[in-house]
């Protein structure tokens, strides 16, 4: 999770312009600011990355940061 949690937080910031301080792993996606347009721009930069297509739904369907970083981590160990 650390490398995962590290990547999720630099695309958060640079990317979809949320504040580094409010992305924690406890912290809910509505605490951290993660909203549909920040969804959108996880998914895109993670499927230019690595090839990797996850669905927004997979994405906003969780409660923390950490659960976001979950489904990612599954998702890019699942990826050959």
């Amino acid at each position: 999770m650390p490398d995962t949690f590290a990547r999720v937080t630099d695309i958060l910031t640079r990317h979809a312009g949320l504040a580094a301080d409010a992305i924690t792993p406890e912290a809910t996606l509505q605490e951290a600011g993660v909203d549909s347009m920040a969804i959108a721009v996880l998914a895109m930069v993670l499927e230019e990355e690595h090839h990797l297509t996850i669905a927004e739904t997979d994405l906003s369907g969780v409660s923390t940061i950490a659960d976001l970083v979950a489904v990612i981590d599954r998702r890019l160990a699942a990826t050959p």
